[in-house]
Parts: C-alpha cells; sequence; structure tokens
C-alpha cells in the first residue's frame, strides 16, 4: 500500500475510533466520494437526461431546454452546463447540483451546433452554423458578450487549448479548421485544410494534437497545435466519423463511427488505429470519458433505424469491452458531457 494511502486509512480510522475525524482528512474523504455525472442532449425531446456514472442510472426526470439540443459543455468547476438548442439558436445553461434550467435562455444565431468552455471557466464559445460565426459567452453573467466572430463555411465543432490561448474551429463546409485567439478574439487568416466535411475537434491533455474527425473522408486528422499544421497521413476509421475525445492520460482517442455503429479507439502517440473496432447501439454520435479515465459513454441517435437507439452505450476504457446494457435516454441523443464530480 503506497505510504499516503496508508497515513488516510490509519487517520481514517481512528477518527471512527474516537468518533472524530481530521479536517484535511475529511476533505480527501469527501473528494474521494465525488460522484460524476453524465449530460445528455436529446435532440428530438428537447430535453437533457442525467445519468450516474458509477450506477448507470439516468435520473427519471429530464430536463427541458431548448429546442433540438445538440451540443453540451461542462464548466471546469462542475458547477454548469451549457446546452446548444441548434433550432432556437440559443444556449441554455443549466444548474448541475439542482437539475434545474436558468432562465432566460441566452441568443446566439441560427444553429447553434457546438460548445467549449476556456479552461479558466471564463468563456463559453458557441459555433454557429447557419451565420458562419462563433459567439462568446460570458458564464458568470451568462450574457453573450463582444460580435461574433467569422469563421469558415458552416463551422460545427470547437475545442479551447488547455492553456486557455486557442479555440479550433471545424468548418465542415470549407473542409477545414480555424483557429481563434481567445484573448483577442482574432482569427488566423489561414485556415487548416483536413479532410472531407470535418466534424468534431478534440486537443490532447498536453496541448500538443487536434484530433479531427472527417465525416465525409471516414478518417481523422491531426493537427500540430504549435505550428498548426497537418500530419499528411489522416488515420482511416469507421463511416462517417463524428464525436471526438481523448482520454485524461492523453493515451487514447475514442472516435464515433455513425454510420457504423462503432466506436474507433487510436494510439495517440503512435497514431494507429486498434484494428478492432467497438460494437455499440444504432448511430453513434459523440463520446465522453469519466474523469478517472476509466468508461466511455456513447450517444446512439439510432435515427428510427433499427433497435439501440434512443440510448447510451458505456465502454470499459481499459479492456474496449462495451456493458451489455444500455442506458435508455429521450430521443435522438446526440451529445453527451461529464462532470467532473458531484458532491
Amino acid at each position: 500500500m503506497p505510504r499516503s494511502r496508508a497515513v488516510l486509512v490509519v487517520f481514517a480510522l481512528a477518527g471512527a475510533l474516537v468518533g472524530v475525524v481530521p479536517d484535511g482528512v475529511s476533505a480527501v474523504l469527501a473528494r474521494k466520494e465525488c460522484r460524476p455525472t453524465a449530460f445528455v442532449a436529446n435532440g428530438v425531446s428537447g430535453t437533457v437526461s442525467t445519468i450516474d456514472v458509477k450506477t448507470r442510472t439516468k435520473n427519471p426526470t429530464d430536463i427541458s431546454v431548448g429546442s433540438n439540443p445538440s451540443a453540451l459543455a461542462v464548466t471546469p468547476n462542475g458547477k454548469t452546463v451549457f446546452v446548444g438548442d441548434e433550432v432556437s439558436g440559443t444556449v441554455s445553461t443549466i444548474d448541475v447540483k439542482t437539475r434545474r434550467k436558468n432562465s432566460p435562455d441566452i441568443a446566439v444565431a441560427p444553429n447553434a451546433f457546438a460548445v467549449a468552455v476556456t479552461p479558466n471557466g471564463k468563456t463559453a464559445f458557441v459555433t454557429n452554423d447557419i451565420s458562419n460565426t462563433v459567439s462568446t459567452i460570458h458564464v458568470k453573467t451568462r450574457a453573450k458578450k463582444h460580435a461574433d466572430i467569422g469563421v469558415g463555411a458552416h463551422p460545427d465543432g470547437v475545442a479551447v487549448t488547455p492553456d486557455g490561448k486557442t479555440a479550433f474551429v471545424t468548418d465542415f463546409g470549407a473542409h477545414s479548421v480555424s483557429t481563434i485567439d481567445v484573448k483577442t478574439r482574432a482569427t488566423n487568416p489561414t485556415d487548416i485544410a483536413v479532410g472531407s466535411v470535418p466534424g468534431q475537434v478534440a486537443i490532447t491533455p498536453d496541448g500538443k494534437t487536434a484530433f479531427v474527425t472527417n465525416q465525409g473522408s471516414g478518417t481523422v486528422s491531426t493537427i500540430d497545435v504549435k505550428t498548426r499544421t497537418k500530419d499528411p497521413t489522416d488515420i482511416a476509421v469507421g463511416t462517417l466519423p463524428f464525436g471526438v475525445t481523448i482520454t485524461p492520460d492523453g493515451k487514447t482517442a475514442f472516435v464515433a463511427n455513425g454510420f457504423s455503429d462503432s466506436v474507433s479507439t487510436i494510439d495517440v502517440k503512435t497514431r494507429t488505429k486498434d484494428p478492432t473496432d467497438i460494437a455499440v447501439g444504432s448511430h453513434p454520435v459523440r463520446v465522453a470519458v469519466t474523469p478517472d479515465g476509466k468508461t466511455a459513454f456513447v450517444t446512439n441517435a439510432g435515427n428510427g433505424v433499427g433497435p439501440g437507439g434512443d440510448s447510451v452505450s458505456t465502454i470499459d476504457v481499459k479492456t474496449r469491452t462495451k456493458d451489455p446494457t444500455d442506458i435508455p435516454v429521450g430521443s435522438l441523443p446526440v451529445a453527451v458531457a461529464i462532470t467532473p464530480c458531484r458532491r
């Protein structure tokens, strides 16, 4: 047993014997008991479902939001969820603790398609598909700030680098990635050409590499964040790859293949795909990994085609095996985000 854990156990036992646990140890124990929650956006239902990550059980009451919610992002402090309401052209916010939606919603622009929050928790970036812009929202006041930022045609996914300096935006209509200086809100004049119809983007925890799914190509492009150059060789995955996420240890990328009903895994260091994809539900759209890096949650939109839709699959990250029982949620689940923890 590591010394730090042994000391913690001794303190806990001593506290139990005398009826008192030292304050510092109480804080550590409380952190150990944090239980993350998975939030799932249900596009047709106009709701957000919540799932207890540990027990894999859904809360019976979903949260009503705007029309056709299509994106989710959780603030770094785990207190607020930002929901992109595609058809409403709004962003809803949910109090994580109470599971209640705040009022009013935040007006952005038509087709609010993706949301990302800066690592310092101050600003949310929202892609607006129809207007070819990105809106920025002040997280604390929940007010849209500044003029929208023009990017490439039909912006889709967005991710912010871990140092909080740059936002990467996939422009699926331009087959490129735009980059925005977070501080100045200025776009780099040269976009980065990637594969056909880029969907989502995820950045490795070390901030060195961006992974971009190319729906039309059935591939994943990788971009050097510092130099903004794409690796010349894309990685072949399944059909219509859309969602992508990186495990917290930075070792593995998980990619949801919408028309293959599968999830591909990529070794981040070698940029090689595991030859065996993981079968999930019908039409997987997005994927998120728990903070402890143990479990991947995958939304199965279904689109009304065959069984396995309107659900969330869970995958053991280490063994790359799917739990045999999917979790039913609302209609057309398209996005998932997981809180850092729940007290």
